[in-house]
Order: C-alpha cells, then sequence, then structure tokens
C-alpha cells in the first residue's frame, strides 16, 4: 500500500479483516440453515445478485448494453464455474467437518500453479514442486481421518476438493474478462447466471424452497448478504490499492477463522489428521503463492 497515509492504510486494512471474517462466517450459515445446498447455494448468488443489481445498472448502464458476444459467452462460462463451485462446497459442508471443507476448498491457488505449468508451459521451481506435493499429502491426511468418520464424511471431503477447482477456473475466466468488464457489472452478471443455473435443478427436483424455520431464512440471506456481498465485494474493493498476493495471503487465514468459528457456534472439534493436514495445505498454499510471486518478478524484472 505504498504511497497511502496512515488513515487510508487503516481503513483499507478494516475492510479486509471484516471482508474475512464475512467470508469465514459462510459455512457456519451453511450448517445453520435447514435447507438443502442446491437451495442454499441459489439463495446466497440470488439475493447477492438482487443486492448489487441497483449499484450495477447505476454505475456501469452503458457498459452493459456495449457487451459483446464473447463477453457475454466468458460471463456465461464463468457462471457456470460459480454455480458448480457453491453447489459442490455447500454439499461438502454438510457431509463433512467446517475445517475440512474450508481447507481444502483453499486449494485453489495450487490449482492455478498447476493450470500455469501445465496450459503456460512455465517449468515449475523447488517451490511450486513443495507446494505441490505439500497439499497431495496435506489432502491425503484430511482423507484418511475422514475415511475413519465414515464415507459421508470422505465424500464431503472430494464435494470440497472439487469446490476449490470449480472456483480455481472460475478465477482464470474472471482474469481474462475483468481486463474489459468492469468489476461490479461482471460481479452482478456472473451472479445472476449462477442463480439461474441453480435455480432450474431446484424448481425441476421440486426441493423445498420456502416455509423454513426463521433461523434458515436468517442464514440464506446472511450468507448472501454477508459472505457474498460484504466478504468477497470487500476484498474485490481493496484490491484497487493492496496487491492480489497480499489480499491471498490474507485469505490463508480463512480455514483457520472457519475452523474456530465451528467450534465456538458449533462445539465441532476437529482431529489430528485434520490440523496436520490443515497445516500442509496452508505451507502448500504459502509456498506456491511465493513462488508464483517470485516468477511474476521475474518476468517484470
Amino acid at each position: 500500500m505504498s504511497g497511502t497515509g496512515s488513515s487510508d492504510r487503516l481503513l483499507y486494512s478494516t475492510v479486509i479483516v471484516v471482508a474475512l471474517v464475512a467470508v469465514g462466517h459462510a459455512a457456519i450459515f451453511v450448517r445453520m440453515a435447514e435447507a438443502d445446498s442446491l437451495v442454499i447455494a441459489a439463495y446466497r448468488m440470488l439475493i447477492a445478485a438482487l443486492v448489487l443489481l441497483p449499484f450495477a445498472l447505476y454505475t456501469g448502464w452503458e457498459e452493459l448494453r456495449k457487451l459483446t458476444r464473447r463477453e457475454w459467452g466468458l460471463i456465461g462460462l464463468g457462471s457456470v464455474f460459480l454455480a458448480l463451485h457453491f453447489a459442490t462446497w455447500i454439499e461438502g459442508v454438510a457431509l463433512t467437518s467446517i475445517a475440512n471443507s474450508v481447507v481444502l476448498v483453499t486449494l485453489t491457488p495450487v490449482w492455478l500453479a498447476l493450470w500455469s505449468l501445465v496450459a503456460l508451459r512455465r517449468p515449475p521451481g523447488a517451490r511450486l514442486w513443495a507446494a505441490i506435493l505439500l497439499a497431495v499429502g496435506g489432502s491425503t491426511i484430511m482423507a484418511w481421518g475422514s475415511m475413519k468418520l465414515g464415507l459421508d464424511s470422505l465424500l464431503g471431503d472430494a464435494l470440497a476438493l472439487a469446490g476449490g477447482l470449480f472456483f480455481a477456473a472460475f478465477f482464470l475466466v474472471a482474469e481474462n474478462i475483468r481486463r474489459r468488464v468492469g468489476v461490479m457489472v461482471f460481479v452482478v452478471l456472473v451472479y445472476a447466471g449462477a442463480a439461474f443455473l441453480l435455480w432450474v435443478p431446484v424448481l425441476g427436483l421440486g426441493l423445498p424452497v420456502a416455509g423454513f424455520s426463521g433461523e434458515t431464512y436468517f442464514a440464506l440471506v446472511a450468507i448472501a448478504v454477508i459472505s457474498q456481498v460484504i466478504g468477497h465485494s470487500g476484498f474485490n474493493w481493496a484490491v484497487r490499492v493492496i496487491s492480489p498476493m497480499v489480499l491471498a495471503l490474507a485469505l490463508l487465514a480463512e480455514p483457520i477463522l472457519s475452523a474456530a468459528l465451528g467450534w465456538i457456534y458449533f462445539r465441532e472439534g476437529f482431529g489430528v489428521e485434520t490440523v496436520l493436514g490443515g497445516f500442509l495445505i496452508l505451507g502448500a498454499i504459502y509456498l506456491g503463492m511465493r513462488a508464483e510471486s517470485g516468477s511474476a518478478k521475474a518476468q517484470t524484472g
């Protein structure tokens, strides 16, 4: 945050902390909501899109009108990956522990590093290989712990892992289209597209979408407004001044925060496998991002 005053640094630091706490509560709200995972994901995207729609129309109406066919196609593709991300991860939270689900879904930076290796033909350095090995080892240890708890917990781990892969794919699409489309327009359209894709199976399968308890309705609104609008939008706003690498490092605290919140709200403990595997995965993410940061500096230097 070079070039900013102490008051600006305090403001942006406060936004990051608030956004991190908001995103960290997502798994808590999922546990509170007594609804099908697809219904939770559908409400999350729909409410978030409706909340942000007036701002997008006010600030980006001309931009909306000028979107090209290619940009609409990328928005549609991003919507597919985002819908799959939330559908798989939220179902995973219901089947495995909060700690496992959040740690495994934050493997996204490692998947992005692997994509760079395969698609961009970047030769991997020692840090990247170490990150990949740590990630595989951590995931294996956590899966071993879940196997002892039953097949449902193991399936939850697999769904959380898939959620991270889908989010990595979404990130790649977003990175491409954000070079030409403003953040508010892109976010509203991709949220709306994901909402549509999630509501189609919800209504097609005849899943209950009303008649919930007050706590469930609160959780559905909270996960959309707090975790999605405040949490994700807060990071998007802060990235104007704070480097993406610093923000990514801040997000490493999310699994620890979510696990702590799971214990506070539900007294949900975590076994030795979760702790050991989680530390290995966090180390993998850190090394992977350091490797990517070093590669980026080498290219610009």
